[in-house]
């Protein structure tokens, strides 16, 4: 076996490997979260664009057809971005630690043990955000005055972000 080469029981070893690191600060934080809010937001305009795009193909012929074109699209625009945001979150946190801003930031969601965040700590996590942001972001403002730096979604979902 090659020195540098890697066995089953390694990369299982490696895959639980806890990571240990000082808690990212406020301002990091904030900077990914503007990240990946401009590239969702992009992402869901481009989608959107191309739902128009296709319905432009073909107009719907009477008012019956366009009336639930109409309450689709609506549902739609309101639907849509949750759903894509939530995915977002939910399977980078779960699998990686990173989304693209904390990515380009240096920044990782970890357990508080230092561990991946499962995909229930995910979700957990993603609904704290919406609890974090609806007191006019009292809790991702919580991150400035904490002294571990925590956000009341990484209270919630026993987790904390750290810098690699």
């Amino acid at each position: 076996m090659i020195a540098n080469e890697l066995t089953p029981a390694a990369y299982a070893e490696a895959d639980h490997q806890e990571l240990s690191g000082t808690a990212a600060d406020f301002s990091a934080r904030s900077m990914a979260l503007l990240i990946d809010a401009v590239f969702l937001a992009c992402l869901v305009g481009f989608t959107l664009f191309f739902f128009a795009r296709a319905v432009m193909l073909q107009p719907p012929a009477d008012w019956q057809r366009l009336l639930s074109l109409l309450l689709f699209s609506g549902i739609l625009l309101l639907v849509w971005p949750l759903l894509l945001a939530g995915f977002y979150f939910i399977v980078l946190h779960s699998f990686g630690g990173q989304t693209l801003g904390k990515v380009f930031m240096g920044i990782m969601v970890v357990s508080e043990e230092g561990r991946m965040l499962s995909l229930d700590a995910s979700f957990l996590r993603l609904v704290g955000y919406i609890l974090s942001g609806v007191p006019f972001g009292a809790g991702f403002l919580w991150a400035a005055v904490d002294q571990q730096h925590a956000a009341w979604h990484d209270k919630l979902a026993c987790s904390r972000v750290i810098y690699l």
